[in-house]
């Protein structure tokens, strides 16, 4: 087991556009969508910043990140400094090396300049990574409608935080006024969401490559051309990896799934099978020979550098524990796309029906630091 985390991926990116389990149809079972998740779309509106610099809210500020947003304005004399203050302690618990956004979007436009803005944060001592932000009124209200914080009477706002992880699409709306704790809880549970599996972690670089060795291993798998290769030192070493998990005769996600993956692999132009590689791992064995992984590939434009494995059932029942996604039932196989970096140790979790856009950010932008 490699002692620290191979660590997340990036996080997007990525507001989720198409979330992959509301495709299940027909007789696959894959779960359904929780009723209750919420689903947000983050514009990319052009903002100001209590520095006075414009910033987009979307590619700047939330992309491939994990965000705490809340909703306050700098007259407010009821809730909006003690759920600024809540936030502040839970900034100064996460710590200044925290990777967390933390994002204030002000309800009152007309009054709250950037000046006023960050005479407004002083008192709580922002970091580097938290943003007060205004701009005009009609971009403003654009990202409090989308972000679910509008109100016509400023005065009447809750105190909701908004915490979200787009690349995972995972958000959750919390207490403003609740204990710190129970922000960080939330904050963590967000970031969970976009966790790869936990032996994937990185160590020192001499020992990145034996360490991704032993955990991946070099078990045999058949490609849908029939040619076998080593899991670890053919596919993965030394490479980009985007790992999912289908099987050719899914009635309901599988389709829709290589589809929207054959688009990302277009997005991704020469770099897949070139520094890039894509793995589609069958989950059905036992049906999904090479001559029908090459005809299920074959309807959907699947380009050279992706490989779609199959093999001996105890060999890709193997793989499949490993990245955590086998099951007893092709039916409910997961839909979450793994994309990592075995040299750097670097790997994120994503719903595999994500934006595109958001795909290729967490790819290219995978080793970022943060």
């Amino acid at each position: 087991m490699m002692n620290a985390p191979l660590q997340a991926l990036l996080l997007l990116l990525i507001s989720s556009t198409c979330p992959a389990l509301a495709l299940a149809q027909g007789t696959a079972r894959v779960p359904a969508p929780d009723p209750q998740a919420l689903r947000i779309q983050v514009p990319d509106v052009p903002l100001v910043n209590q520095h006075g610099q414009q910033v987009r809210l979307w590619s700047d500020l939330v992309r491939g990140q994990t965000v705490a947003i809340n909703f306050i304005f700098t007259r407010c004399k009821t809730i909006c400094s003690p759920m600024t203050a809540t936030l502040a302690r839970v900034q100064k618990e996460l710590g200044p090396d925290s990777p967390v956004r933390f994002i204030s979007i002000t309800l009152d436009v007309a009054n709250d300049t950037p000046e006023r803005l960050a005479h407004f944060a002083e008192p709580f001592a922002p970091g580097p990574h938290w943003s007060f932000l205004t701009g005009e009124p009609a971009l403003v209200k654009e990202a409090l409608v989308a972000l679910g914080g509008y109100t016509p009477d400023k005065e009447a706002h809750r105190p909701l935080v908004l915490v979200g992880n787009a690349t995972a699409d995972k958000w959750l709306r919390v207490d403003g006024l609740g204990s710190a704790s129970s922000l960080l809880e939330a904050i963590r549970e967000v970031r969970a969401a976009s966790a790869p599996p936990a032996e994937l972690t990185p160590t020192s670089p001499s020992a990145q490559d034996a360490a991704a060795a032993r955990y991946f291993t070099n078990t045999e798998l058949v490609d849908q051309h029939g040619k076998t290769h080593r899991f670890y030192e053919d596919l993965i070493r030394g490479r980009k990896v985007l790992i999912n998990f289908a099987f050719t005769a899914c009635k309901g996600v599988c389709s829709p799934m290589t589809k929207h993956l054959a688009e990302v692999q277009k997005a991704l132009g020469g770099r897949v099978g070139k520094d890039t590689t894509m793995i589609t791992l069958s989950v059905d064995p036992a049906n999904d020979t090479p001559a029908t992984l090459a005809h299920f590939t074959q309807k959907f434009g699947v380009g050279p550098g992706w490989y779609f494995l199959t093999g001996a059932p105890e060999n890709i029942s193997l793989v499949l524990k490993k990245l955590g996604g086998y099951t007893d039932d092709p039916n409910t196989h997961s839909s979450t796309l793994l994309i990592g970096d075995a040299t750097t140790g670097m790997w994120v979790k994503a719903p595999a029906m994500s934006n595109t856009s958001n795909l290729v950010y967490a790819v290219e932008h995978l080793n970022d630091p943060r």
